[in-house]
């Protein structure tokens, strides 16, 4: 199944410990509500800088 999202486009997030802290408990809280365990990952946008701050290439 094509999603078009490009993966080389992502890489994992740098989370701060509180933020850790949050992605978890939004997994227990899924993992209550669906009955079964759920695992998050946090990706970021590998985002060119010249995109990022509006420049044109």
């Amino acid at each position: 199944m094509e999603s078009g999202i490009n993966e080389n486009s992502f890489s994992l997030a740098l989370l701060k410990p509180d933020e850790v802290e949050e992605v978890r408990a939004m997994e227990q809280k899924m993992t209550e509500k669906v009955g079964h365990p759920i695992s998050l990952i946090a990706y970021q946008a590998d985002v060119d800088e010249d995109i990022a701050s509006g420049k044109p290439n």
